[in-house]
């Protein structure tokens, strides 16, 4: 990897260009231009204005996104009015906070150097939107009339999301969004296929083999162990298979999932919905609508929460994700960092 790196394929920067990790329509659409991005950081930290927070990127590369961009502004103007989307327009958002999450995490190389060089990030943005399995919860929350306007996201600046961006959390005006992707997130409790004792059989490429375990068909709840959605949000799940879907068959399991796919021959599975956190997950269609209209609630805890939250994930995946295997390299005193992380 070069010193100066593209963030979305990694390489060095062709035709050099510039990407705003937080987008800016969505720096516009909030009142943001001129306001600092790390409000919440101490005062002798490195600060930036939002339309300053941009970092390297190949030209070709920032404008295959620019479609992405478009679609996600559309997806976020009817969340943010309390509206309905469709599966496919769910999915398109949960891209959009794909390429956030990991470019958030990559731009951390760029405000702390000596991350850098204790993590050596193998992946970019490219290989990570849309590959593994995810969801998105929202909420509305209450806010007064001259506080609804703004951006802030939390869990990025701690040792958990260092070493494996899997979740964070994300306030826009006055909705909140807990995002994370990762491998076998949903998909067992979807009743779609995953991949148990994963190894790397290559270590120069980081190709990896795994078994396949089918899934039982039917869906499990909770739809992820350890995480009960508040009772006036709403939830998004995607079960993914890119690495199994060339195994499908004609079988009764394969047949409940490419039912449940939105493309199964490149193995995306399809968006499940969930309503408040009762035992109501289903599989939507991709032009079913799902209603976002829910009750505003109190400003949560941000830092506890996504802290609670990327425990129950790192719980499951400490060590066998997706990003421990493919994503970087961790030398043993940052392992041992990571170990002390999770056992706090």
């Amino acid at each position: 990897m070069s010193e100066k790196f593209c963030i979305f394929c990694g390489g060095k920067p062709e035709k050099k260009n510039r990407e705003h990790v937080i987008p800016q329509w969505l720096i516009r659409m909030t009142g943001r231009e001129k306001k600092d991005v790390f409000t919440h950081f101490p005062e002798d930290a490195k600060h930036m204005a939002f339309m300053n927070f941009t970092f390297p990127a190949c030209e070709k590369c920032n404008s295959d996104y620019s479609a992405l961009e478009i679609a996600a502004k559309a997806v976020m103007e009817k969340v943010l009015s309390g509206g309905k989307i469709t599966g496919t327009e769910a999915s398109v958002l949960m891209d959009w906070f794909d390429k956030v999450r990991i470019g958030l995490w990559l731009s951390w190389m760029y405000y702390d150097p000596k991350l850098k060089s204790a993590v050596q990030p193998h992946f970019f943005i490219n290989s990570r939107v849309g590959t593994c399995d995810r969801m998105l919860n929202i909420r509305k929350l209450n806010l007064a009339a001259d506080e609804n306007k703004g951006i802030l996201f939390m869990g990025t600046d701690n040792t958990w999301f260092n070493y494996c961006p899997s979740a964070f959390t994300m306030v826009i005006n006055d909705y909140y969004f807990m995002n994370a992707s990762t491998n076998n997130l949903v998909s067992r409790n979807l009743g779609f296929p995953i991949m148990r004792k994963p190894e790397i059989f290559d270590q120069d490429t980081g190709r990896f083999c795994a078994d396949i375990e089918m899934g039982n068909q039917r869906i499990i709840s909770p739809v992820i162990k350890g995480f009960v959605p508040h009772p006036e949000s709403v939830t998004f799940y995607q079960p993914m298979y890119h690495e199994i879907a060339s195994a499908k068959d004609d079988s009764p399991s394969w047949q409940y999932i490419t039912e449940r796919s939105y493309d199964s021959d490149n193995g995306v599975g399809g968006v499940f919905f969930q309503k408040g956190n009762a035992n109501n997950t289903r599989y939507l269609q991709p032009q079913s609508l799902a209603n976002l209209k829910m009750k505003a609630t109190v400003w949560p805890d941000l830092e506890s929460d996504i802290l609670k939250f990327q425990n129950v994930i790192g719980d499951r995946t400490f060590l066998q994700t997706r990003e421990t295997l493919l994503g970087m390299s961790l030398n043993k005193k940052y392992l041992a960092a990571l170990q002390q992380a999770k056992q706090k």
